[in-house]
């Protein structure tokens, strides 16, 4: 699948069921948590940042928040409630390609206390820059 559908996605993203959904970037490097930060001024994304997390809005009504981790992971994780519809659904599908992009490692999406690494439903593959469901709703 080359292009995130809502039809693909609909029934992982329903609001009313675990809303929160982890996503990571794996073997990114001692460095991750830079990186991040210098993404995110790149793209001139509004952000506010605390002890425990770095809060992004990618676009108006879309929060992402970064978790640091202690090893070579990008954390983050993701509210579907602000996801829905296609429309929506392309403001996450553009965040996931331009995280991917930035580190040219897969970026992966699970339910909220599930290892995204181990156990994802679905990941944007920056090779063949498109996504892939690795399960079924």
């Amino acid at each position: 699948m080359r292009q995130l559908r809502w039809s693909d996605v609909r029934e992982w993203f329903d609001p009313d069921d675990a809303p929160l959904h982890d996503g990571c970037v794996a073997g990114v490097g001692a460095e991750a948590w830079a990186a991040v930060v210098g993404l995110v001024r790149e793209k001139g994304w509004r952000r506010e940042e605390d002890e425990v997390r770095f809060s992004v809005w990618p676009a108006e009504g879309f929060l992402v928040n970064f978790f640091e981790a202690d090893d070579d992971v990008v954390l983050f994780d993701i509210d579907v409630r602000e996801l829905q519809g296609q429309e929506r659904l392309d403001l996450l599908g553009a965040f996931l390609r331009e995280l991917g992009q930035a580190f040219g490692r897969p970026v992966a999406l699970t339910f909220e206390g599930f290892d995204p690494s181990e156990m994802p439903y679905l990941h944007y593959d920056p090779v063949a820059d498109g996504f892939v469901l690795d399960r079924e709703p």
